[in-house]
């Protein structure tokens, strides 16, 4: 699975001391200073934010509230609007915060943004996803699965929480072998296709137990068998929010740069941008970019910075632009 989270957002949680270089502190207060007195400069917020890595950003956001005893985020909330505002919120959190974040305000309101909801919470690793409801928690004081059950039912809730709350099986090549991924292969064959009706929960249960590099056996067993792989089964055995988690948890676990890059595109497609699925998926997803740009450049025959251009405007351009430029994996400030 993708790991997401950079090292400094666990250390807080787990009482580590976090070593903050001293050009963190001065980045810390040129924000500060930027946002004091009468008007906020946007232009230098966006210069000071930008560029960073999502770690420098991390030691940032921790950082600002102990030396100024507001989190950077609620800072830039007050002081912003918009989608850039919305953006630079997501930047200003540590991952855990904005991913919970992503998650609550998909469920506020009328209606849910189911497919906000299922890319945060898909095929991610149990630490992770055991982190991100500790996280949810503290910031709301609900409980992460309770909080869907509010909001979502039916098959779509059933797959969400299994996401949540079943642990995917840790990848072991002695448990995992091709042995294995045939007859699991076979499960998957005989809960749907192979079946007069879907045997959901238990096509759910054998996709969601397995780690990438076992799905991928399965895959290869599946196609070998039945001359299709397990995204088409998907497509063809489920609907609506629930096929499209199924297979947002199955095409990024196959091939995860090649499947990031035109989520990222859908977000831009057809009649108007979603900016917050594009916010959420740049923030996210931002410590691979450099895997996932070469592969979009590839597919749609334009960078990924040209496509952006030509779909937004003004700052939240430009902090898109930087967020595409800042260091990735982990950026180290001197």
């Amino acid at each position: 699975m993708l790991k997401l989270y950079p090292p400094s957002t666990f250390d807080a949680y787990k009482k580590e001391k976090t070593r903050f270089p001293s050009s963190v502190d001065a980045v810390v207060e040129q924000i500060h200073a930027a946002c004091d007195g009468v008007g906020t400069d946007d232009k230098a917020l966006l210069r000071l934010i930008g560029p960073l890595s999502p770690q420098d950003r991390a030691l940032v956001s921790l950082r600002y509230k102990d030396l100024h005893g507001q989190t950077l985020r609620e800072l830039v909330k007050s002081e912003t609007s918009g989608d850039f505002g919305y953006l630079l919120q997501l930047m200003t959190f540590p991952l855990p915060q904005a991913e919970a974040y992503i998650v609550f305000h998909a469920m506020k309101g009328a209606g849910t943004s189911d497919h906000l909801l299922y890319s945060v919470l898909m095929g991610r690793s149990n630490e992770e996803i055991d982190f991100l409801k500790k996280v949810y928690f503290e910031m709301y004081d609900a409980d992460l699965s309770v909080a869907v059950s509010d909001e979502i039912s039916n098959n779509f809730l059933a797959v969400i929480l299994k996401a949540l709350q079943e642990p995917m099986v840790e990848y072991k090549s002695s448990f995992h072998t091709k042995e294995k991924a045939a007859e699991d292969a076979e499960l998957i064959y005989k809960a749907g296709e192979g079946k007069w009706g879907t045997d959901e929960n238990g096509f759910v249960r054998v996709l969601l137990s397995s780690p990438p590099e076992h799905l991928r056996n399965i895959n290869a067993a599946y196609q070998a068998k039945y001359e299709h792989d397990l995204v088409y089964v998907i497509e063809n055995e489920f609907s609506g929010s629930e096929c499209a988690a199924l297979t947002y948890f199955a095409r990024i676990s196959l091939n995860a740069w090649s499947f990031l890059a035109e989520h990222i595109e859908n977000t831009m497609a057809g009649i108007g941008t979603d900016s917050s699925a594009l916010s959420a998926a740049l923030v996210r997803y931002h410590s691979y970019l450099p895997n996932i740009m070469p592969i979009y450049e590839k597919t749609y025959q334009m960078t990924l910075q040209d496509r952006i251009k030509g779909e937004t405007s003004g700052l939240y351009q430009e902090l898109l632009l930087h967020l595409l430029d800042a260091p990735s994996p982990i950026g180290k400030m001197a």
